[in-house]
């Protein structure tokens, strides 16, 4: 490989679409945490205490293969089909579940920001997918 010379990786073999839906999977799985444990802390105040004190954990490690699976297949998707607004859509998605989780603007706001990321990031992958089809 000459100097300066970028690897194109193509991830046809493994489908652009499998990625868009391991992605959607992955963001429905944060949506169903974040919509339960409220529920589970006030249904059981006995392990209340102890979902609370492990919780920003739990969504590092469901945001954490979220997020690149988003990029990965968002990216390449884009690059196929041209589509710029699925792309954003998505961007936009992300950062709102990286801001939710890391409580960098306050902590009530982590499950609304969660909740609407994971809706912008899910339409960011539908919108792939039919861009997607649209250029077999």
């Amino acid at each position: 490989m000459a100097t300066g010379e970028v690897l194109a990786v193509d991830f046809e073999p493994f489908g652009h679409r499998r990625l868009d839906r391991a992605a959607i999977w992955l963001s429905g799985i944060c949506l169903v945490h974040c919509l339960i444990i409220p529920f589970a802390v006030l249904a059981l105040p006995v392990i209340g205490d102890h979902l609370l004190g492990s919780e920003t954990m739990v969504h590092w490690l469901l945001l954490s293969p979220a997020v690149p699976v988003s990029i990965a297949s968002l990216w390449f998707g884009y690059r196929r089909h041209d589509y710029l607004p699925g792309l954003l859509i998505g961007a936009c998605g992300l950062s709102m579940m990286f801001l939710g989780v890391s409580h960098l603007i306050e902590r009530t706001y982590e499950i609304p920001l969660t909740v609407a990321g994971v809706g912008l990031v899910t339409i960011a992958h539908v919108l792939n997918m039919r861009r997607l089809r649209g250029c077999d």
